[in-house]
């Protein structure tokens, strides 16, 4: 049986649950683009507007829904979870959506068959937002065409 290999892309000794801005993408499995082409991105980004009622101290900063992953800035003050329950609680309203709809993401992979199918990748990529100008590109970012772009994360922090 191989065993695969998750590399930790979190900030050691950073709490998560603390107060401020965190950019999070979420990816579908195997990059399947099916949110916008599949017609659930009405639903989804409804969704992303209303998780704020069901988690209270999260806002939502902004955010887009591409077809194949999602970008958003999640707002702590006070929230009542951390990151990854934040995230964990979108990705599983975002999957009752499209499962809810009949959508079937994929297929299973090869050796996979006794799993549920899964609608996103097991991971997400965060980055916490330490200042204005660091959200501000962030924002423009998400803003404009995100596959065109691609930012310098060391010129965020400085």
């Amino acid at each position: 049986m191989k065993t695969e290999f998750r590399k930790n892309t979190r900030l050691k000794n950073y709490d998560y649950a603390a107060n401020g801005y965190y950019f999070v993408t979420v990816v579908t499995r195997n990059r399947q683009p099916f949110l916008c082409s599949g017609g659930y991105k009405p639903a989804i980004e409804e969704c992303v507007k209303r998780l704020p009622e069901f988690i209270s101290g999260l806002s939502i900063d902004w955010f887009v829904v591409m077809d194949n992953h999602v970008h958003i800035i999640f707002v702590f003050e006070g929230c009542a979870r951390p990151l990854g329950r934040v995230v964990a609680a979108m990705k599983s309203a975002i999957t009752k959506i499209v499962l809810s709809s009949g959508g079937r993401e994929s297929a299973p992979e090869e050796g996979d068959l006794h799993r549920p199918l899964q609608l996103w990748e097991w991971n997400y990529y965060e980055h916490v937002i330490r200042n204005e100008k660091a959200l501000s590109k962030i924002r423009e970012y998400i803003q404009n065409n995100p596959e065109a772009e691609k930012l310098n994360w060391d010129e965020l922090d400085v």
